[in-house]
């Protein structure tokens, strides 16, 4: 992890298109600024890790319906011929 101090005001770019700038600084708080392309999304990381579980659970959601409407096509399959 790179490191950095910067103070209220001062910037850092990453890459060709992101600046991120320290807009205010109150105690432990620091506020920063960021602008990117509309593209590139930016999110708190508390924020992006409910997204990412939220997502695996609706995989593990969608996958288990699937699951369950091919046993109920199979038996109604079965039930049919009989």
């Amino acid at each position: 992890m790179l490191v950095l101090t910067r103070k209220k005001g001062q910037s850092l770019v990453i890459g060709r298109d992101i600046r991120v700038v320290v807009v205010e600084v109150n105690g432990d708080a620091v506020r920063i600024g960021i602008e990117a392309p509309p593209e590139v999304a930016v999110y708190r990381e508390e924020i992006y890790r409910t997204v990412q579980e939220e997502n695996r659970t609706a995989l593990v959601t969608r996958e288990l319906a699937a699951r369950l409407r091919a046993q109920v096509e199979n038996k109604n399959e079965k039930t049919a011929r009989k």
